[in-house]
């Protein structure tokens, strides 16, 4: 079973235990501490929304880092059992919600939320993006909501005037960028 080190953070150093599945692709370390820097420090009370969670290392850290509370959406079993024991392991139940649902009946069923930080990094071979994007933006954000997403290729010129590119990284054939919402 490989293991993902939590970077930073009160949980720093701590080991994500993670199983071997062809839909889990954890975001490196690199990127991670990339991430991170980009967005410290965190407001006292970020809600964090961790979409497609897999291993919740993005959504881990962002509670790590200072978040109030993070939302993980995995609807893969493993995985989400998984994820619930090291969440158990790490003693934050308390400040996580886990949904082992799709990130689309999520999406669709959920009302009257709004986060301070989303993470979407879906699987890259489904237009996951296309489809859930706009419906992210306008009903589970505000002005000033921060969404990291991680794709191998995307045309976000259909989000202009609605996010603004701050930060952008590459590790192999993926792209991590961070939008804030203008809307």
């Amino acid at each position: 079973m490989p293991n993902i080190k939590i970077v930073s953070g009160t949980l720093g150093g701590r080991i994500i235990k993670t199983i071997r599945h062809s839909n889990l692709k954890p975001t490196p370390a690199r990127i991670r501490e990339q991430i991170f820097s980009w967005i410290r420090p965190l407001s006292q009370n970020c809600k964090c929304l961790d979409l497609f969670a897999g291993s919740g290392s993005l959504g881990i850290e962002a509670l790590s880092n200072g978040a109030e509370s993070v939302v993980f959406i995995e609807q893969n079993q493993e995985l989400y059992n998984s994820l619930y024991k090291n969440c158990k392991d790490l003693n934050i139940l308390n400040e996580v919600r886990l949904y082992k649902q799709s990130a689309e009946n999520y999406i669709r069923r959920t009302k009257d939320q709004s986060f301070d930080l989303i993470f979407l990094d879906p699987p890259y071979n489904k237009n996951y993006i296309n489809k859930l994007l706009l419906r992210i933006i306008n009903d589970f954000s505000v002005s000033g909501t921060l969404i990291y997403i991680e794709e191998s290729n995307f045309d976000f010129s259909n989000f202009d005037g609605l996010l603004t590119l701050l930060k952008e990284t590459t590790s192999g054939n993926s792209y991590g960028r961070l939008f804030e919402v203008t809307k």
